[in-house]
């Protein structure tokens, strides 16, 4: 079977896009639902910009690869016959994309968190418009169902960076950060896994195509991630939490340790699903 070449620069853009994306939706949220203090809240908000801005660069190169991948040359994407096929099926999560970029710039200027929400909402409709839940043949609620998958996953993949116990953070400001996070996420969270779960068993097909083709056993393995993520935010909440209030030192010590631990699981999360729709796809009966 012939090898794309372009298909490892593909999997980086689009890991960079998934990353970003994400990460930007996510602080949009984390100050829109102020678990950031207000002294900290410019901070969040220029690197939730940055972010959203690197994800409108990655749309405009994964688009930039779509079309040389189908003509064959860079001259391919001031084609317009080779655009007519590509744009028509990344135009919309593109031009989310590209919206959630503009809001998250805008949110920073203007230090209007409203904004910041706003932003995270079109970068998730950003991943709601396009992939495999797009390409169904009935895809009902799938779409939606993703973006919601997105936008939760990106208020959790965004706690390393705001609830790090930074050493200019005072011990009631991580205390408060982290017990604030953690009520939203006992709501918003354990939603997560079963929408994923569903969106597994719907993309591969079937329960049995989960298990034994190699797009099921990836979105698996994406699925263990975010089982053991889960494990470690109810160790999180149950104790870290306490140890913060009881001994400071030693629940900022245990803070760090699992949130580096969260932090590894959402980048093997990412890779999985770069992976899934980059190098495989859902089964075909």
């Amino acid at each position: 079977m012939e090898v794309d070449p372009l298909a490892p620069w593909l999997l980086a853009v689009k890991l960079g896009l998934y990353a970003s994306a994400v990460l930007a939706a996510g602080l949009g949220l984390h100050a829109g639902a102020n678990i950031v203090d207000r002294g900290d809240q410019s901070r969040v908000l220029r690197l939730a910009a940055l972010l959203g801005c690197a994800a409108v660069i990655f749309a405009a190169l994964r688009l930039a690869i779509a079309n040389v991948q189908l003509g064959g040359s860079l001259g391919s994407n001031i084609d317009a016959a080779t655009l007519s096929w590509t744009w028509p099926t990344l135009a919309a999560s593109s031009i989310a994309f590209a919206l959630g970029g503009a809001l998250s710039l805008a949110a920073w200027i203007s230090r209007k968190i409203a904004l910041a929400a706003l932003s995270a909402l079109a970068l998730a409709a950003g991943f709601a418009l396009t992939g495999h839940t797009q390409a169904l043949d009935s895809p009902g609620l799938a779409p939606w169902g993703a973006g919601m998958h997105v936008l939760i996953a990106a208020f959790w993949i965004a706690a390393p960076i705001t609830l790090w116990p930074r050493a200019n953070l005072s011990d009631a400001s991580v205390l408060s950060r982290t017990e604030h996070f953690s009520r939203l996420a006992l709501v918003l969270v354990p939603v997560l896994l079963p929408i994923g779960v569903w969106l597994a068993i719907l993309l591969a097909g079937s329960v049995n195509a989960l298990f034994s083709s190699l797009y099921g056993q990836l979105l698996l393995a994406k699925l263990g991630a975010g089982a053991a993520a889960l494990a470690l935010g109810a160790y999180n909440k149950q104790i870290v939490a306490r140890k913060l209030r009881e001994a400071p030192a030693e629940g900022r010590r245990a803070l760090t340790m699992t949130l580096a631990f969260d932090s590894l699981l959402f980048a093997s999360a990412l890779i999985l699903v770069g992976v899934a729709t980059t190098f495989t796809g859902p089964p075909t009966e």
